[in-house]
């Protein structure tokens, strides 16, 4: 550190006395020498105030940058992917795919038991990782938004631990878009055995095939071309890691019907309760006593009450799960982006937003010969999912 010089000047050292001198006395002021020093002064209480309004801020920020620079190292090394994008299905689709195509030439939805599925790849028993499901990432297509106060992100739910039900394909879909001019933030549940078309395999399956398919970029995809939106990121959560948070947590709070309670260990009864990792496991995938549509919704709420837990805990608690979650996340979302981002989601989350399943009663109808799968009224679902996430005249 650079050394202030003294404003005062140096008296030299005087000389030995003589003998004998005048006897008027002067007195020589002292700042260096071997002699006696003069006592420095103690700064003012004013000044020392005035270096703590300095010192604190600095100390703060100096704190909040290492923390900062740790979550997106962090991010970086295990949630981050570096998405690629293109312009068009034509950059994505097989040359050697061809469509069956009636006598005017438009494509024709095969039987559902025709198109190839997709193959599960060797998955480890024990402990399911996110990167047990890792197989392919496609390009994104880019798209335009659609309204620039409107975004539209999408988290996929992969389930780690449930690979003997579901392969590889994507468990949970769903849409979460924020108006940024009200503030408002809604969820679309998306559901599984959608029929859909896949314009690169010239071929119809059911939509959360796309997964397997190409990973979350071809989910995007998928979902935007049946849909018609313009979504370009995406959050991967495995939701099997999420019961370790849930119980660095001390469980989560969700309120249990006496169906649900039979089925789920440790529960008697209807009623509140807060559940293990474990337990909230079991209550999200369960299937059997009702439908898909309360499965979607049991989903929904395991996420609303896991945000919720972690909103009642400190700073320092939030970041340590926050730190602990990536782990168990893929995001084409850049650090500086989602530090703000899914922070500001996790306060805006909660029961009283604005909530959609598609597709909605009436916009359907089922197949259940052979593969079960839901065949929508295409036109009618996409004016009404746009009038839901844009409002009239979209």
């Amino acid at each position: 550190m650079k050394k202030h010089r003294s404003p005062f000047p140096v008296s030299p050292e005087p000389e030995s006395p003589p003998a004998k001198r005048a006897t008027t006395s002067i007195k020589i002021a002292r700042v260096s020498g071997h002699g006696k020093k003069n006592t420095p002064k103690k700064p003012s209480s004013r000044t020392m105030f005035l270096w703590l309004l300095v010192l604190i801020p600095v100390i703060l920020l100096a704190g909040a940058a290492g923390v900062y620079s740790h979550f997106q190292n962090s991010y970086h090394k295990d949630t981050y992917v570096r998405q690629s994008f293109v312009d068009s299905w034509n950059q994505l689709t097989d040359p050697n795919a061809f469509p069956a195509t009636d006598a005017s030439g438009l494509a024709i939805s095969p039987d559902p038991d025709s198109p190839p599925l997709p193959t599960p790849t060797d998955i480890p028993a024990e402990p399911p990782k996110l990167s047990d499901v890792d197989i392919r990432n496609d390009p994104i297509i880019r798209k335009e938004r659609i309204d620039d106060d409107v975004e539209n992100l999408l988290i996929i739910g992969i389930d780690g631990g449930d690979i003997d039900n579901e392969g590889h394909r994507s468990d949970t879909m769903l849409v979460i878009s924020i108006d940024h001019k009200t503030q408002k933030v809604k969820l679309v549940s998306i559901m599984r055995d959608i029929w859909t078309y896949f314009p690169n395999r010239n071929t119809w399956n059911k939509i959360n095939a796309s997964y397997a398919f190409g990973g979350p970029g071809q989910t995007v995809n998928i979902i935007n071309e049946s849909f018609d939106l313009d979504i370009q990121q995406y959050i991967v959560m495995d939701f099997s890691g999420y019961q370790d948070l849930i119980d660095l947590l001390g469980g989560v709070s969700l309120r249990i019907s006496e169906q649900e309670a039979s089925v789920i260990p440790g529960l008697s009864g209807a009623g509140t309760y807060t559940l293990s990792g474990e337990q909230t496991l079991v209550y999200s995938r369960i299937r059997k006593i009702d439908s898909d549509f309360i499965r979607v919704q049991r989903q929904r709420n395991v996420l609303m009450a896991l945000l919720k837990s972690i909103r009642g805990k400190n700073p320092a608690t939030q970041y340590d799960l926050a730190v602990d979650a990536l782990k168990y996340m893929r995001s084409n979302i850049p650090a500086k982006e989602i530090t703000g981002r899914f922070l500001k989601l996790a306060v805006q989350i909660d029961e009283s937003m604005d909530q959609m399943t598609v597709p909605e009663a009436g916009m359907y109808t089922v197949h259940n010969e052979g593969t079960w799968y839901m065949s929508l009224k295409w036109d009618r679902q996409i004016d009404a999912l746009h009038e839901f996430l844009y409002g009239s005249g979209s």
